[in-house]
Formats: C-alpha cells, structure tokens, sequence
C-alpha cells in the first residue's frame, strides 16, 4: 500500500517533495529534546515556509527561540500559536508571557495575567504559577521600568529571595539568563552555597554563576551531599558522560516503546537537572539505564522495585524533584 502524506505543498511555484514538512517538524522536535535549540530553529524555520500556523511546532518552535534568546521572534511564534486554536491555550500563554517579561513588557503582562484570572480563564490547579508571574513581573517592573534596556542590576537581596518560595526563586534566577551577572555574582555564590535552598533554584545559581565564568571554589551542598565545585569549569546539567550514555542506553532498551522511552528521558532529564552538581555516583551506564527500565515498570504495576542503593536513589530525586 502507498503512504498517504495528504496534500501536496508548493514552495514557490515547486512542489515540495512529500514528507518534507514532517521530516523537519520531527528534526526540530528532537533537537529541543537534546537542548541543541539552535539545530531546532534552523529545522522550524524551514517547516514554517510551509505550513505558517500549524499548532504541531509552534510551542517547541518558541521555547528554541526563547532558549537562543530570540526574544522578539519568540513572541511572535508564541502569538500565533495562542490564535491557532490550540487546546493548550493556558500553557501557550504562560509560555507568551514569560518571553514578553523578557522583552520587559511588564504592562502588558500584567494586564493579561489580570484579564486571564478575573475572567475564569485559568484553570485552578495552574493559578499558583500564574500569580508567580504576575509577582515577579511586578518585581521586576519596579527595578526596570525606567531603564534602558540591557543596563543590569542587582534585582534582591538574599533575604528578599529566601522569604520567595520554591518556584517564584526559579522564575526569579531564570528571569537573569542572558544577562550581565558581574554586579550580583556574590549573591549567587550566597545562594549556591546555602543547604536550605531549593535543588533546582541551587541548580539555576550554578548555572548563572558558570555563565559569568566564576573561578572561586565553592561547597555546594544537596539532599545530604557535599562537593566541591568550580563554577566556571563545571560540566552543565545532562551534559556529563555519564548522562550522555545513560540517555543512550536507555534509548537502546526501549526503542520499540516510545510511551516508556519518552518517561524515561523525562526522568533522567528531571534528575540531572534536580540532582546537579551530583550524579548517580559511581554506577555504570547499564546499570543506571536499567534501574530506570524497572522503576518505570513499577509506576505502570504497582509492584515496588527492590531498596537497592540506585532504586532508591532514583525513587528519592524523583519524589523529592521541585522541578515543574
């Protein structure tokens, strides 16, 4: 039987072979799933040549542009995408507003956020995160309003971010991405070095920290684990050997299951993340990629893995995980 692609696209005045659209939004999706977003936009760029509104790329197609910095083409690729007539048109929203923070549109952010929660849009279970942003877009407002663009300044003080809560601390350090660090890299050191910090905002400081290039030791401190860490020579979130083979393996173990394949890698994406600058000590690759096989079968049976040191420690950063 002959493969159906649906109709035929024209790029101008030449038909574009079948299954070259497809083959482009499936590039681009797998390249945000590898974080390398500049191949992803190179992919989305063409798709969108074709089909200018398909709601299928558009989220992922922003998230790589707002990862690359593209902030203006970001919030352009995120407008389309709330007017396609998405059924996620909350989450497409959320995304919208935190590129326009980042383009220091704080009025209309506000507005929005306002309109969106006065008017029942918001479904209750995400309101929290909705009046995250609007708490730090009004922070950030009052530090920025009335500067120009790109000057940086130091945006609170350690005590103004310990009395924030666990997601408004990230939302408040991934809103410092891209930017010049030089004047409040002691505050992140302040932050990266306390045990009573969130482990994924700890995880957004040293990654700020490894942005500026900071060449001081410091002794980063996580679920009962202590390291010395280098910021400026450290290795970034997934991006050790160890994860790199983990994630191979497990794609080796379940590429005939795409449902589990793909929980697996959230998985291992939310320990790296959570778990950074620490791993999964000194485990092999294997044994690392296997365990995760068996905790998935457990979430499907019901059935509890054996208390192995690994089992466990996977269970422990997975349940413990602040990572939304």
């Amino acid at each position: 039987m002959r493969r159906k692609y649906g109709r035929l696209r024209k790029k101008e005045n030449v038909i574009v072979f079948p299954g070259t659209f497809e083959k482009l939004v499936e590039k681009g999706h797998l390249a945000v799933d590898q974080e390398e977003y500049e191949l992803a936009v190179e992919a989305f760029d063409q798709a969108i040549v074709y089909e200018p509104d398909h709601p299928e790329f558009l989220g992922p197609y922003a998230v790589a542009l707002y990862e690359t910095k593209d902030f203006l083409r970001a919030k352009e690729i995120a407008a389309r995408l709330l007017h396609s007539g998405t059924a996620d048109y909350v989450d497409a929203m959320e995304l919208y507003l935190t590129i326009s923070i980042q383009l220091q549109e704080y009025d209309e952010v506000e507005m929005t956020i306002d309109a969106l929660i006065d008017e029942g849009i918001v479904p209750p279970e995400m309101l929290n995160k909705f009046n995250y942003l609007r708490e730090l877009n009004g922070r950030l407002s009052e530090r920025y309003a009335h500067e120009e663009p790109g000057i940086q300044m130091k945006t609170f003080t350690i005590d103004e971010f310990m009395k924030m809560d666990a997601m408004t601390q990230q939302y408040a350090l991934a809103s410092l991405e891209g930017s010049d660090l030089s004047a409040i890299a002691p505050l992140l050191v302040t932050i990266a070095e306390r045990d009573d910090v969130a482990p994924l905002a700890l995880t957004f400081a040293l990654t700020l920290l490894h942005q500026t290039g900071y060449t001081g030791k410091l002794i980063v401190r996580k679920f009962g684990w202590e390291k010395p860490i280098v910021p400026a020579e450290m290795t970034l979130p997934g991006q050790d050997e160890l994860t790199k083979k983990v994630r191979e393996e497990i794609e080796r173990l379940l590429f005939q299951d795409p449902s589990r394949l793909q929980m697996a890698q959230g998985l291992i994406e939310k320990f790296a993340i959570t778990a950074f600058p620490f791993g999964w000590g000194d485990y092999q690759a294997v044994e690392v990629a296997a365990a995760y096989v068996n905790y998935i079968e457990s979430l499907f049976s019901g059935e509890r893995v054996p208390e192995t040191a690994l089992n466990l420690l996977i269970q422990q950063i997975d349940n413990d995980s602040d990572l939304s």
